[in-house]
């Protein structure tokens, strides 16, 4: 029988609980342990937590040292972190991780290209990853793959880039209530402007990442590269969705634009737009050069199930890879590994 890739899974949030499930369906992989730190959740029967008819004897552990001292004898290959977007507080359990002989993914996103942000804290990660001998990767449907991976690759024909401008146009009806409220749905414009002023409301994280990586792989040498204040979409009329009522005027999400710059000349603009009933739903990219390219995806790629087939996908090709913190441009080119198990040769 083919052996299945084995798979330790840190955070059962909204999306960890997508992430554990997904695992438990799908047949390369096998999943050995899920740790998560509320208290209500430590020493619950996995299986209790879905509505979906799965199977499995794992507890949930509410302490991720002493899952890596179970596993001591047998440590899993690879090490899912799925807790936070702060590097800072991800760092210490990729560590943990590393000191267990584990490849670590991850969707932080800040992850995704830390160098510029965390130079130290990177250097420090990467020296843990290579001393190990192990992947470090953070990644994602965006940042991770729309909005950053898919523009670099469609630059390949290209023999001039002049501009790139990528838009993720989606409507946040469709995703989960907790990525509802934090882009501000349902919220006066009052509230929403005074949100952000706490930080709460921050935008979407990761356009820096994103453009940073993209400045790398295509070695445009940005001079600044930053994120405007997001902007609420306000409601022309009164819209209801699953997750609330909208009153006109209202907030029904926002848009979050960052852009890179060279000698004040913009080369990389994006766009996130996510707002309750957003019509239509698109993923686009316009790359101005020699050709020409306009790649268009009808209909967008939804967010959690994108971000969890890249979290999966991408298993195999970090337990292959060299030691080190990677990004997704260093990273063999990313596919559908299904059916790929831990004795397959990864072509």
């Amino acid at each position: 029988m083919p052996e299945p890739f084995e798979v330790l899974q840190v955070g059962f949030g909204s999306l960890g609980r997508h992430i554990a499930l997904s695992i438990l369906l799908r047949e390369n992989l096998r999943l050995v342990g899920l740790v998560d730190a509320a208290p209500n959740l430590a020493g619950a029967e996995l299986e209790d937590q879905f509505t979906e008819d799965v199977k499995t004897n794992l507890k949930i552990e509410g302490d991720l040292q002493e899952a890596l001292n179970r596993l001591q004898d047998s440590p899993a290959d690879v090490a899912i972190v799925a807790t936070s977007s702060s590097l800072v507080s991800v760092a210490p359990l990729i560590e943990a991780c590393l000191a267990r002989d584990m490849d670590v993914l991850s969707i932080c996103e800040e992850l995704s290209y830390p160098y510029t942000l965390y130079p130290e804290l990177s250097f420090k990660i990467d020296e843990a990853a290579r001393e190990a001998g192990k992947t470090v990767l953070g990644t994602g449907i965006n940042p991770g793959y729309l909005m950053d991976l898919l523009p670099i690759v469609l630059t390949a024909p290209c023999q001039r880039v002049d501009k790139i401008h990528v838009t993720r146009h989606m409507n946040s009806s469709r995703r989960r209530p907790s990525f509802q409220k934090k882009i501000g749905t349902g919220m006066t414009e009052e509230e929403f402007r005074e949100k952000i002023d706490e930080g709460i409301i921050t935008g979407h994280v990761g356009l820096v990442e994103s453009i940073r990586m993209i400045d790398a792989a295509l070695n445009l040498g940005l001079d600044t590269v930053e994120e405007l204040p997001p902007e609420a979409v306000l409601a022309g009329e009164t819209v209801t969705n699953p997750f609330t009522k909208i009153e006109k005027g209202d907030v029904l999400g926002l848009k979050s634009t960052a852009v890179g710059r060279r000698d004040d000349d913009l080369l990389v603009q994006l766009d996130f737009l996510a707002f309750a009933e957003a019509e239509p739903e698109y993923d686009e990219v316009l790359i101005d050069g020699h050709p020409r390219i306009h790649q268009r995806i009808e209909g967008g790629v939804q967010g959690d199930f994108g971000t969890v087939g890249m979290i999966l996908n991408l298993i195999p090709m970090v337990v292959s890879s060299s030691p080190g913190l990677k990004t997704m441009k260093d990273i063999t080119v990313p596919r559908n590994t299904s059916r790929v198990y831990k004795d397959s040769e990864l072509g």
